[in-house]
């Protein structure tokens, strides 16, 4: 059987977010070259403090691996959370608490509708959180306390 690799869109994707934060992946799990290999398609846990930051990819598909975790958390990144996260529409859980991520939440966070555990709380986002989170169906947990949000909780 092939070896199945990242979809390219999404390896641009998170090369680009990672790039713009400064950061990289741990050799620990991007073991190849490939992000998904290692931790990323083991049994290891997204939450494992081993990895930070870390992915979780799902290959079940037959056709390509998908990102369906990220964490980045508490890694002192600096800035805003750049639109190429909202195009990793595999991602079920996404872990950004604890860093310094300023600016608004893009409306664009609507494309993750697969999105099950979203935790943005400990960083300076602002601004009204956008309606499109209702699109996220799928949601059993949003963290978002300590940042500076305003207006109503949208449903």
């Amino acid at each position: 059987m092939a070896r199945l690799n990242i979809d390219p869109a999404e390896a641009r994707a998170l090369n680009s977010i990672f790039q713009q934060w400064g950061i990289s992946a741990s050799n620990q799990w991007n073991i190849s070259g490939e992000l998904c290999t290692g931790a990323a398609t083991d049994a290891t846990s997204i939450d494992s403090t081993t990895y930070n930051p870390g992915i979780k990819c799902d290959c079940s598909n037959g056709s390509a691996c998908h990102i369906t975790a990220l964490k980045v958390y508490a890694l002192d990144v600096i800035g805003v959370i750049p639109d190429e996260l909202w195009t990793l529409t595999f991602l079920t859980n996404l872990n950004l608490g604890q860093n310094y991520l300023t600016g608004p939440l893009s409306a664009s966070i609507g494309n993750l509708t697969r999105m099950q555990y979203l935790s943005l709380g400990i960083n300076a986002l602002s601004g009204e959180l956008p309606k499109e989170l209702g699109k996220l169906s799928d949601l059993i947990s949003f963290g978002f306390g300590a940042n500076n949000f305003s207006g109503p909780l949208p449903v």
